[in-house]
């Protein structure tokens, strides 16, 4: 598992964010001010969801979206953007 933490000062107030990769899936654990929030990367597209947990506002969630991105760029769709999608195929 990997962890990365850091402080935003918002207002002048620091929050301590700690993001956790959750081993062998595309999600994410957001802990921020001892809650906690999980983001999943969906299986279609390489956007960045909410999954479970209180919403973050806007400019916590652009943050993280911004840490992930940044440290982990290796975790991607299943499914490709505008490629096949299995539903093609025939089931025998």
């Amino acid at each position: 598992m990997r962890n990365i933490s850091c402080t935003f000062n918002v207002d002048g107030v620091p929050t301590k964010v700690i993001l956790r990769k959750i081993p062998k899936e595309r999600r994410f654990s957001v802990s921020l001010d001892g809650v906690s929030t999980e983001y999943v990367i969906s299986d279609e597209t390489n956007e960045i969801e909410y999954y479970d947990g209180p919403v973050l506002n806007d400019y916590f969630f652009s943050r993280v979206v911004w840490l992930i991105r940044q440290y982990f760029p290796n975790v991607r769709a299943i499914v490709k953007a505008g490629e096949d999608d299995y539903e093609d195929y025939d089931d025998y």
